[in-house]
């Protein structure tokens, strides 16, 4: 299997893979770690093998982020400051990701997201529990956004799960709408960075027109799915994940060099 000479089956193969990612992401983030590592193997250049994750998130995550919505999970116009702050750090991160190398950066990725799923495991005060439904304070939304937002154009494995948490936890919102607010978050940073990767001509329209479709299956099945059977399903999956996630990061940042 070949990037610059692709056959059917490469296509079949890089086709369930945005299913899967796109399932994966829609709960807990990190698809592209499923497609970034397998467009890397069949000799695909690092930066078009990133835009990928972005060209895919687009339209993967943005589904995801309507399902929330129309199902009033969440609401995006409590979310704006959040999501311009989000477009904003994007675009920087993805900027500069062009012109530095954030392999040092990357090792940092696994224990903290080890860290990620071990607090998730520990369970809320009832102080906490008692302040989920509050609306988030704009300095802390335009915090979260450029910070968020910088790091997923620059970096990206993990965005969804940091997202997750500091909703959940930090800012004490529901899990279910804290998982609505990564998703709408990620569209956002996905949309910025996919300009600045397109403009750069890092991106591969065609074969990624196929991952789309399946990438936003896989979104579909997942937001529905965490909607349909609520936080007893979506958090014990999204701390497995967090985990897996953690542990194929730190095969790829620390064994495979």
């Amino acid at each position: 299997m070949n990037y610059y000479d692709p056959s059917l089956w490469l296509f079949v193969i890089l086709f369930a893979a945005a299913i899967l990612a796109g399932f994966v992401d829609s709960i807990a983030g990190g698809g592209g770690l499923i497609t970034a590592p397998l467009m890397l193997s069949i000799g695909a250049p690092p930066h078009v093998a990133l835009s990928m994750g972005k060209y895919m998130g687009v339209f993967g995550t943005s589904l995801a982020a309507w399902e929330y919505i129309k199902r009033k999970v969440i609401r995006p116009k409590e979310w704006i400051w959040c999501a311009l702050m989000t477009l904003i750090g994007s675009f920087t991160g993805a900027l500069l990701l062009l012109s530095l190398d954030p392999s040092f950066i990357k090792k940092m990725i696994p224990p903290l997201l080890i860290a990620v799923g071990i607090y998730m495991l520990i369970p809320k005060s009832r102080k906490q529990a008692q302040s989920e439904d509050g609306i988030v304070s704009q300095p802390k939304q335009i915090a979260s956004g450029l910070g968020l937002g910088f790091y997923d154009g620059f970096i990206g494995p993990g965005t969804g799960s940091f997202w997750t948490v500091l909703y959940n936890r930090i800012f004490n919102q529901d899990f279910l709408v804290a998982s609505g607010v990564a998703r709408l978050m990620n569209s956002m940073s996905n949309i910025a960075a996919l300009v600045i990767f397109a403009v750069a001509g890092k991106v591969a329209w065609f074969m990624g027109a196929f991952m789309v479709v399946g990438f936003m299956l896989g979104s579909y099945i997942g937001a529905r799915s965490a909607i349909r059977y609520g936080e007893k399903f979506i958090k014990p999956l999204f701390i497995t994940l967090v985990f897996i996630i953690a542990g194929r990061l730190t095969y790829i940042e620390y064994f495979t060099n």
